[in-house]
């Protein structure tokens, strides 16, 4: 964790926000409910929409030697998206709902424009976003991690 902003919440992507930051950023983005079965997210798609899962659950699928298969399930309080987010890349995985869900989605265009308002904002919502990228970093070495002898 870093030391510039104390932890106001468990959210990752909250994790530094006060509650009135927090009311202000849920407060442009809006909530979906996906149904069980449906896609969320296709992979292949352009779409840097940002995602925090409210209630439910998410299979996070890959394809595998033409093969679907479920990387991750993620549930409460987990996010989506970041990477397309980020740098407007195609998506890379599908995410189906597991069960029905709701999300709250966050349009990348508005999210910014709220940050670029406020630097301290913007500042907290880097930290946040630094530190679960290098959580699924760390996960996904632990996860998939191999090395071969150097």
């Amino acid at each position: 964790m870093n030391r510039i902003f104390p932890p106001q919440s468990d959210h990752p992507l909250f994790r530094y926000f006060t509650d009135d930051e927090r009311t202000f950023i849920e407060a442009i983005s809006r909530v979906i409910s996906v149904e069980d079965g449906d896609y969320l997210i296709r992979a292949n798609e352009d779409d840097s929409t940002l995602f925090a899962v409210e209630i439910g659950h998410l299979d996070v699928i890959i394809n595998r030697d033409g093969q679907p298969g479920v990387l991750a399930t993620v549930g409460p309080g987990e996010v989506l998206g970041e990477v397309s987010f980020i740098d407007d890349s195609t998506r890379s995985v599908s995410v189906k709902a597991g069960e029905k869900t709701v999300v709250r989605a966050w349009e990348k265009s508005t999210l910014v424009d709220a940050l670029r308002s406020d630097p301290q904002l913007l500042a907290k919502f880097s930290v946040a976003m630094s530190e679960l990228l290098v959580e699924r970093l760390r996960d996904s070495v632990r996860r998939h991690g191999s090395f071969r002898p150097a």
